[in-house]
């Protein structure tokens, strides 16, 4: 049986806030969850934030306060932060997702955006939405083909391992930047990267300062550090993009997105021996899936790019059982990232993007 996932969202026209607030429909995904993700994709004026908020009922009818997620701002001057500490009797806000507290499961929610800044020249919205799931993590695949041979061209190799120990105060340094360096691969490859002028403060030599660059926009000061799946679609969403976190069930739903054009970002995590020929072991790492060689074996850009400091050792080809089992520790994450002109593959019946 398929996991259960859901993902739902409101575009730009669709949402109005009254005084700075917008409160989405209540959703009923028609299954009890267990996580929620949600995404947002909002241009910020300098000056200007916003903040996510989700709300979630159990099975039993007993509903959260209001859990913020985010306060966020594209402004390099505001210090963007997911929020700890939340005390709620029924859920906990965990980064970027919405766990349940002893084991409760929910049934409904609802999301809240806040507008801050002048009223002339507000943030502007045009993606709000979240992904839901029930028992995801360490799910069996859905059953499926991947078509070998298909492979997005294009996509840049940057790897983390250039900038070890660069800017440290932003989770220690390079060796900690997988999901910038595979947000920044894709943002390059859609052509919306930041400029020379952009990068101009980066304060060393490197062929890849979109990397630095990407880690000071997508860096959760709260989770203190760059891997927080929401801030990194949100960054893409920023520079024009349609981005979000959803969960997919299998590597058959991947393919689908490659034979569409559209490279995925994977959050996978595995041990020693786990994955063969990755040289490194991790409980969270990101990296970007391009598409299947000829033999069906998925073929990645992995910014840990086998621990050595090479863009050259960036493009490598792993195990499909392998990665999909590193894969699945996640949920089968992934951050779908593409220009609205792109059109995404047929939805499932349940759809989850």
């Amino acid at each position: 049986m398929s996991t259960d996932i859901l993902w739902t969202g409101w575009s730009g026209t669709q949402i109005t806030p009254d005084a700075g607030v917008w409160t989405s429909p209540q959703v009923s995904p028609g299954f009890s969850f267990d996580e929620l993700v949600a995404s947002w994709n909002v241009v910020t004026p300098p000056g200007t934030w916003v903040e996510v908020a989700a709300q979630v009922a159990t099975e039993s009818g007993e509903r959260s306060g209001w859990l913020v997620l985010a306060r966020w701002s594209s402004d390099p001057a505001f210090m963007s932060t997911s929020v700890a500490g939340q005390d709620d009797p029924v859920a906990v806000a965990a980064d970027d997702t919405i766990l349940g507290r002893d084991g409760h499961r929910f049934t409904t929610y609802s999301l809240r955006l806040t507008l801050h800044g002048p009223a002339a020249d507000l943030p502007r919205v045009s993606l709000l939405g979240a992904m839901v799931s029930a028992g995801a993590r360490n799910s069996a695949p859905a059953p499926g083909p991947v078509r070998a041979g298909a492979v997005v061209g294009g996509v840049p190799a940057y790897s983390q391992q250039l900038h070890r120990d660069r800017y440290p105060q932003w989770d220690g340094g390079g060796q900690s930047w997988c999901s910038a360096a595979s947000t920044a691969m894709i943002t390059d490859f859609w052509g919306v990267g930041p400029t020379p002028a952009e990068t101009a403060w980066v304060g060393y030599e490197t062929p890849d300062p979109q990397v630095p660059f990407t880690v000071r926009e997508v860096y959760d000061e709260s989770f203190g550090g760059a891997g927080n799946w929401a801030f990194n679609t949100a960054y893409a969403g920023a520079r024009g993009l349609v981005a979000y976190v959803t969960r997919l069930r299998s590597f058959a739903e991947a393919a689908r997105f490659v034979e569409a054009g559209i490279p995925l970002v994977l959050a996978v995590s595995h041990q020693e021996g786990e994955l063969t020929g990755a040289g490194y072991v991790t409980n969270g790492h990101l990296l970007v899936l391009t598409g299947f060689d000829e033999n069906g074996a998925p073929v990645v850009h992995d910014p840990a790019s086998h621990r050595i400091a090479s863009d050259a050792e960036v493009r490598t080809t792993y195990d499909l059982g392998e990665l999909d089992r590193a894969w699945a520790c996640s949920g089968r994450t992934v951050y779908v990232i593409r220009p609205a002109g792109v059109e995404l593959p047929e939805r499932p019946a349940q759809p989850n993007w």
